[in-house]
């Protein structure tokens, strides 16, 4: 049942964007799966508990090994061409549920700026959004005092240093989701969350969930669902 819920949409195509002024690849692929019905049916079963990361603000579940056996064959042409991944490469695959259920005003002060998952230029985030009439997305940003639009190895000290003193600051400020009017961040490009689109970005890339219009509940088949992973050559 799972292996035919996650087959691929063999006429799906990615669309390569380039994000800030670091140029950062930004891939999207709409109608990714040929039935994302049967797979959010597939998440609606699943068993969803605390997330896998103290500082995702909702819950997660684990997603079956058919997904990732389905996409990463179906990936691997884009992600050479997007972002240089050999295409004979071994690569490692995690990916689990994931809903949006925390309000603003349950969140630490880190938690409402954008923020980056791994500072390893090799390793890439992808999100695949499955909950349909959802508003918000995912938000793109460069740091101003420092400029970084992606957080390195070489670059994680200096900005984990201005971000703690601007948080010992004003943290007590920000009030809001992170977003567009983040104080210290500048938007530099913005995915609308659509039904079955796919993105996939650096994951040391400076970003966020966008939450206008999103509705947040943690039942699947009405909140903010997606299907996150994380690949990496190995």
């Amino acid at each position: 049942m799972s292996g035919a819920a996650f087959a691929v949409n063999p006429a799906a195509e990615a669309v390569l964007r380039r994000v800030g002024r670091e140029g950062g690849p930004l891939l999207l692929i709409d109608d990714v799966l040929a039935d994302p019905d049967a797979a959010r049916e597939v998440a609606v079963a699943a068993p969803f508990g605390p997330p896998l990361s103290a500082w995702y603000p909702g819950v997660n579940a684990p997603v079956p090994d058919a997904y990732r056996q389905a996409l990463l064959p179906a990936l691997r042409a884009s992600l050479a061409r997007a972002f240089g991944t050999p295409a004979d490469a071994q690569l490692a695959i995690m990916s689990f549920f994931a809903l949006s259920t925390r309000r603003a005003e349950e969140l630490a002060p880190r938690q409402r700026i954008p923020h980056y998952d791994q500072p390893d230029p090799n390793m890439l985030a992808l999100v695949h959004y499955l909950a349909p009439d959802q508003g918000g997305g995912t938000g793109f940003f460069r740091h101003d005092a420092t400029g970084f639009e992606t957080i390195s190895p070489a670059r994680r000290d200096a900005y984990r240093a201005a971000v703690d003193a601007e948080l010992a600051a004003n943290g007590d400020a920000l009030t809001g989701f992170a977003g567009p009017d983040t104080p210290g961040f500048t938007l530099t490009g913005a995915v609308e969350a659509r039904y079955n689109r796919l993105i996939v970005y650096p994951a040391c890339a400076l970003h966020c969930a966008l939450f206008d219009g999103a509705r947040l509940s943690p039942d699947p088949r009405t909140g903010r669902l997606t299907a996150n992973s994380f690949i990496r050559a190995v």
